[in-house]
């Protein structure tokens, strides 16, 4: 489908309020601001600062994401 992307693996930095989160992308070290997916909301998982997560990127603002599954690890 266009404007998906890959998703891409990243830390959470800070927990903001309504459920947002501050990820900083492995690698680049850019920061995106990012929320759970609503398929993942139901069995969504609190995350912890330090948890490893994959992210994917909005197509429109490359600031944003949404996490989509927590890294084992």
């Amino acid at each position: 489908m266009p404007g998906e992307r890959e998703p891409v693996r990243a830390v959470v930095v800070e927990i903001l309020p309504s459920l947002t989160y501050r990820l900083e992308i492995e690698g680049s070290r850019a920061e995106v601001i990012a929320h759970p997916a609503p398929a993942a909301g139901k069995n969504f998982v609190r995350l912890r600062v330090r948890d490893v997560v994959l992210v994917e990127l909005s197509a429109e603002d490359p600031g944003r994401g949404r996490v989509v599954r927590v890294v084992q690890s």
